[in-house]
């Protein structure tokens, strides 16, 4: 039984380091902890933690000036609280020279397929790094595994140990992390595809979830093999000679290591297996790996077992003294940093705007002034847009968009303008000009004027898109202004450019200086609709106009414009411009997360593969947090704050599939503590789930068959309206969602584990791993719960920390549902039949079977598809092992009876475990 409190370490940030304030933590209060979500697909609560420290010194009140921390601590001082406990990590300092290696045996001697596999946290995942490898100088390459400077996973081999022979496969995708972030990678190279060539396939893992494909697997010409190097295998060592993708070298991998593989074959022999935390002890130079192989440690690398459970930050600093004012105390709060996040009340800009300063314009006047303004603030130090004209245009009373900020308003019968001068800007002879507008128009003219003064020595060049409703199109003037004439050129026309109606358009002109000619280019909604070339050498902008006269013809000729942008000989793609106006539709929620967050200058990671989570529609105009909220809603994801940084991490739905549990509980072992209360209740039950797109369509899907169907326990309706790219999704998420809440099972929502107690402690390094969003197995639990193992999603935990106890209560969902079908996969990749039912009741002692398929294919048989025996079935809450399916129509099963648990009558329903019958096809016999 571990000592209480555990060792421990308490850390106050200031003067750009942290400090160790352990010494001041009273004892006798414990630190709590609580962190995570209420729900999936929802966003966390602020971390929360509560400490008390001992502030008799006067230390911890920022406004005492006797205080030896005054003026370094305060409001929202980082705080961080780790605990040492259970076994250990590799670290690899960012700083110093190190090795961690084991000699060279003939065990590591790896001839043809090769399969590598790392769980490791690098300080930074986007710098050229050498994670794992096996070589020696002299002509001994055997294999490397290395990180390229974009992120992109390398597999470097030699077939002759020779550098000259060096061969190399780089992922087609970056490994998707962030400084910091835990993450499982892995290579596995073919070195014959039986079609003439050798096939890498890389992989990224998150938590103890499945692999996934990074990239497409890399496919090279001509079959290679190994060289059986004289080399030792050595992690994160430095080497110049490994030089993929023409990269100078590679440095040492810096971060934490929590385990390295390394199979003969795909998927085949261990040779090496590290897992520092059941091998090592913390502090130690040597370990022995799961192999037997002997590894040391040289220089600055260390095995570390200190384990960060938060960081945060303090709010405040409350004193209290006790009556007779010989004690004092500082109660501290650290939250997390959503707390902070969540304290503004004003929406985010619209995607356009932010889009528009991340990729810093030349100047820019939105025209989203108010309604009392008479000219248009730039963003940056030009001078406002003016107006000119009677009536005057309508500030705040234009439309382009929903999702984008009131703009200027041109009504019927305007006839007016607008002139907006830019600074100067230096030598930006190729620029672009965008505006965005909506509306069915009459007359408008938008008018570039160049720096030139209109003499004979400096002309003036004028280009204007003449934007005609009547006529429905759009025409390209080019004016040369000199001393006493000018020459007007008509550049080409755009008909039917199809702006003239009541949706958001993005219009540019783009013109790029050569050193006679000036090319021209107009997009529309980020295509190109007109192009060309014209004599003369371009000149930065001097003035951009708009002008309308849009009479009153039209039924409704009004104009709403906005963003008029100047950029320079840099702007960002037209199509990207035109889809920040949309907002981004079809932006995937491990993207948005990721752009948000960056635009607000909030350091994030995603847990997840971006492309693989849910497309979404519009950005819509809301608070930075609600915006988070919006993206786990549509996804099932999870918005989290990071456990051991200040910074958000977004946990992807597909992270949660098909995990393997972080943490396995014997209840009958005592490693499940009081209290334990499993409810049967109807709190996640949802058997009428209609799903409407925000601005779309909608779609319902209701159970009428089964135990939670509407039919059996009536009907539990629900309606959520989520932010999706296309009204396609809505029956797919509707009936995801019905799925999961018709999940048959006991609800275990508090799951505590005692760390005082020896048998929880022996578990500590699991218990340590677990986090949010992560899977949790109970075995061997009382008989009058439901049978065979259980499964749950963690959603939040307490911890408590003190000289008394050390415990942690996760807060937990069936994770049951979130199993699925995997196509090809053994386990995961089986379906029922539509229906199959008990020919004859049976006892629990029972071996033999009468099945009956009542609807759809029936099950496989053993004689025609015996590699795909044993399996197991459920009848009636019995998991049972089939190992034989016999008969002419295929309905006998012969089982292997491991502790069934009572009698199943005829009739009773058979169902496989894993796999969706939905999704997938049975293999008929």
């Amino acid at each position: 039984m571990p000592s209480l409190p555990p060792p421990r370490v308490t850390e106050l940030y200031y003067n750009g380091a942290w400090h160790d304030i352990s010494s001041s933590m009273r004892e006798s209060d414990p630190v709590a902890i609580t962190r995570g979500a209420t729900a999936l697909g929802t966003r966390a609560d602020p971390t929360a933690a509560t400490a008390t420290l001992d502030n008799r010194s006067g230390n911890y009140s920022p406004r005492n000036p006797l205080s030896s921390l005054y003026g370094l601590i305060g409001r929202n001082t980082p705080w961080r609280f780790s605990v040492i406990a259970g076994g250990p990590y590799l670290y690899l300092p960012p700083t110093g020279t190190y090795t961690v290696a084991t000699p060279d045996t003939s065990a590591l001697d790896i001839l043809g397929d090769i399969d590598v596999r790392m769980d490791v946290a690098l300080d930074v995942w986007d710098d050229p790094q050498l994670l794992a490898a096996r070589y020696a100088t002299g002509g001994n390459l055997g294999w490397a595994l290395e990180l390229g400077p974009d992120g992109n996973l390398f597999l470097t081999w030699s077939p002759t140990g020779a550098a000259a022979q060096q061969r190399y496969t780089k992922s087609t995708s970056v490994v998707p992390a962030t400084a910091g972030q835990r993450v499982r990678v892995r290579a596995a190279l073919d070195v014959d595809n039986g079609a003439g060539g050798c096939t890498t396939t890389f992989y990224v893992a998150f938590g103890n979830g499945p692999w996934v494909v990074l990239g497409t697997p890399v496919v090279s010409s001509g079959t290679t093999s190994l060289f059986a190097a004289s080399a030792p295998l050595q992690l994160g060592d430095s080497d110049i000679t490994l030089t993929p993708d023409g990269a100078s070298g590679l440095p040492r991998a810096k971060g934490r290591v929590y385990g390295l593989q390394v199979h003969a074959g795909i998927g085949g022999v261990l040779r090496t297996n590290v897992v520092p935390a059941q091998q090592a002890t913390a502090g130690t130079r040597t370990f022995t790996d799961g192999t037997g192989a002997l590894w040391t440690l040289t220089g600055a690398a260390s095995l570390s077992n200190r384990t960060v459970r938060m960081e945060g930050e303090i709010p405040a600093w409350p004193p209290s003294r006790d009556l007779s004012g010989a004690d004092a105390t500082v109660q501290i709060a650290p939250a997390g940093i959503m707390r902070r996040l969540g304290s503004g009340n004003r929406p985010l800009d619209s995607a356009l705007r932010r889009y528009i300063i991340g990729n810093a314009p030349l100047e820019c006047w939105p025209l989203t002034d108010g309604e009392q303004a008479t000219q248009g603030s730039p963003l940056l130090a030009s001078p406002p847009a003016i107006s000119i004209g009677d009536p005057a245009p309508q500030w705040a009373k234009g439309t382009v968009a929903s999702w984008i900020e009131p703009t200027l308003r041109f009504p019927a019968g305007a006839s007016t303008q607008i002139e907006a001068r830019p600074r100067v800007q230096g030598a930006t002879a190729s620029w672009s000009v965008d505006f965005v507008r909506s509306g069915l128009g009459g007359f408008e003219a938008v008018t570039v004027i160049d720096s030139g003064s209109g003499t004979n020595a400096d002309p003036s060049t004028l280009w204007q898109l003449v934007l005609l409703a009547g006529l429905n199109q759009i025409t390209v003037v080019r004016t040369v202004q000199l001393t006493d004439t000018s020459s007007v050129t008509t550049l080409g026309t755009i008909a039917a450019p199809g702006i003239f109606d009541a949706q958001p358009h993005h219009i540019r002109l783009s013109t790029v200086a050569g050193s006679s000619l000036t090319a021209w280019t107009v997009y529309i909604d980020g295509v190109i609709a007109d192009a060309g070339a014209e004599s003369g050498i371009g000149r930065p902008v001097g003035l951009i106009g708009y002008a309308c006269d849009l009479g009153t013809d039209n039924p409704s000729p009004e104009v709403s414009l906005g963003y008029l942008t100047y950029w320079g000989d840099t702007a960002p793609n037209a199509s990207d411009m035109y889809t920040a106006m949309m907002g981004f539709p079809g932006e995937t929620a491990g993207a948005r997360a990721l752009r948000l967050s960056a635009e607000n200058g909030v350091p994030v990671s995603l847990m997840g593969v971006a492309g693989e989570s849910t497309a979404l529609g519009t950005q819509e105009p809301q608070r930075y947090l609600e915006s988070l909220d919006t993206i786990a809603a549509a996804d099932l994801g999870l918005m989290l704050e990071q456990r051991d940084a200040r910074a958000l991490v977004y946990r992807a739905r597909t992270t949660l599939y098909n995990q393997d549990p972080t943490l396995t509980l014997d209840f009958a072992n005592g490693e499940i503590s009081a209290p334990f209360a499993p409810i049967d209740d109807d709190k996640l039950t949802e058997n009428d789930v209609t799903v409407t797109r925000t601005g779309g369509a909608s779609a319902n899907a209701v159970s009428t068959d089964g135990p939670l169907s509407v039919d059996a326990i009536g009907r539990y309706d629900v309606a959520p309206e989520l932010s999706l790219a296309a009204d396609t999704q809505t029956t797919q998420q509707a009936y995801w969602r019905m799925h999961v809440g018709t999940y048959d099972g006991l609800r275990y929502t508090k799951i505590t584990v005692d760390l005082g107690n020896p048998r929880g402690y022996a578990l500590v390094n699991d218990v340590l791993a677990v986090d949010v969003g992560d899977l949790i197995r109970l075995q061997n639990l009382p008989a009058d719960q439901q049978p065979g193992d259980v499964d749950l999603l963690v959603t939040g935990y307490d911890e408590e920390i003190g000289a008394t106890a050390w415990t942690i209560t996760y807060t937990c969902v069936p994770a049951g549902p979130w199993t699925v079908g995997v196509v090809a996969d053994r386990a995961l990749g089986r379906a029922d039949t539509a229906g199959s039912v008990l020919g004859s009741a049976v006892t629990s002692t029972a071996t033999s079977l009468a099945v009956t398929t009542t609807t759809g294919p029936r099950w496989i048989s053993t004689a025609e598809w015996p590699a795909d025996f044993p399996f197991d079935v459920t009848c009636g809450g019995e998991v049972m092992t089939v190992t034989d399916v016999t008969g002419q129509r295929g309905d006998r099963f012969e089982r292997s009876v491991t502790g069934g648990w009572g009698t199943a009558t005829s009739g009773q329903a058979w169902t496989t475990t894993g796999g969706s019958s939905s999704d997938y096809s049975v293999q008929g016999g």
